[in-house]
């Protein structure tokens, strides 16, 4: 199961998903990205995957897509990170400067609870 909220501001189109994206999900995804991305007139669109648990192949693909689109993602867990290595081919913390999202870089890492201090 996957949870979509989408929070629309002035500044940024945001998807927060929850779960897994994974089969027939990935189709639903995929067609609200599209639908929504007809109404950002310019403004940054984010895909949090801070909550994501399991991407499958096909969501792999999708977030490629997205990435390609100039769609930013974010996430903290190590198997979203990794996922997000894969999708843009190197690690990015922070912004991006020059980037069309300010307020976010095209992939963040960040360091989970617990872990090593000087990890990312």
């Amino acid at each position: 199961m996957l949870k979509i909220t989408i929070e629309d501001s002035s500044l940024e189109l945001r998807f927060r998903l929850e779960g897994n994206l994974a089969g027939a999900w990935v189709t639903e995804l995929r067609q609200v990205w599209q639908t929504a991305a007809s109404t950002t007139n310019g403004r940054s669109t984010v895909a949090d995957l801070t909550d994501v648990d399991f991407v499958d192949e096909c969501g792999e693909k999708l977030l490629a897509d997205m990435h390609h689109a100039g769609v930013g993602l974010v996430g903290v867990t190590p198997l979203i990170q990794a996922v997000m290595e894969e999708i843009t081919g190197s690690v990015h913390c922070g912004t991006v400067e020059g980037s069309r999202f300010p307020q976010v870089a095209h992939v963040t890492r960040s360091s989970v609870a617990g872990s090593d201090p000087g990890e990312v």
